[in-house]
Formats: C-alpha cells, structure tokens, sequence
C-alpha cells in the first residue's frame, strides 16, 4: 500500500493513522486561520487547538507514529513551472536570494578579469614599445655622453702619441 512505518500490516490502523493526521491538519489550519475566524465567529473557532505549532514554531518533538517526507517525489514533464515550485520560507527565500547575489558578484569578477586581460592584450604590448622605444633613445644619448667624457679623451692621447712618434 505505502510506505508508513506500522507494526503489522492492519488496513484499520494505518486508516486510524490518516485520520489521526487528517485531525491534526484541520486544526493546524484552524489555528493558522484564527486571526480571520475571531472577526466572524462560528462554530469553527470553539475547538481550534493550541498546542498544535504555527508555522513559525519549532517542532522539535514529533511523533513516532507520523512519517515524515525525505524525498520530494519528481513532478510530471507537463506540469508548468509555476506549479513546480514549492512554498519557499523566509528564511530559504532570504539564502536564495544571498546565493543568487553571489553568483552575480562572481560572474562580475569574471567578466572584470577577463576585460583587464583582454584590455593588457591589447594595450601593453603598444605601451611596452613605447617605453622601450624611450629606453632605447635615452640610453643612447647617455652612452654617447658616457663615451665623449671618458672614452674620448683616452683615445685621443693614445692617437696624440702615436702621431708624436711618427713625427720624430
């Protein structure tokens, strides 16, 4: 038949444990619409229940007998998408809004790294031309400097010697 969790395989009281559930549900609903009844009275409202959790209590003791879902059961190819969402809390709609925050934040630094190197492709080789361009013409200029001050006035008194010493 199912899968709830029984001692022995008696229609009666897994009938008695869904009515059990249907019970409780119709009181958790009673309670979750209590704010609306209270302005109408009626017969309703006598037996709304208050021991039963609203939906931002804490359950923390459940009964043995009540199973509960581990697995969402898949939804036929046909259903549209706005059925196929389930009622999101608060709190989940706040993490998945934080988890699409940081998706976009990764996808800007994505796209911010790949623009820098697609801008230092193209760019530093031009920039890098030019100051080596720079480079080359300054080092140039002091090289020629470095040599007419040191250079030049060594080999002049070597030429000035040796032109001595064919004139004698």
């Amino acid at each position: 038949m199912n899968d709830w969790p029984h001692t022995d395989n008696d229609p009666d009281d897994e009938l008695r444990m869904a009515d059990s559930l249907i019970v409780k549900a119709d009181a958790f609903l009673r309670k979750h619409h209590a704010a609306d009844l209270r302005s109408a009275p009626n017969s309703h409202t006598e037996h709304i229940d208050d021991e039963l959790p609203i939906l931002t209590d804490v359950v923390t003791d459940f009964d043995d007998g009540i199973p509960l879902l581990d697995e969402v059961a898949p939804l036929p190819p046909d259903t549209p998408a706005s059925a196929a969402a389930p009622p999101v809390s608060t709190a989940e709609a706040q993490a998945r809004e934080r988890a699409t925050l940081v998706e976009h934040l990764v996808q800007i630094d994505t796209l911010i790294a790949r623009e820098v190197e697609a801008w230092l492709c193209n760019e530093l080789p031009q920039l890098l031309s030019r100051e080596l361009d720079a480079l080359s013409d300054r080092l140039r200029v002091e090289t020629l400097a470095h040599l007419r001050a040191t250079l030049l006035p060594t080999l002049s008194t070597h030429i000035a010697s040796r032109l001595d010493e064919a004139g004698e």
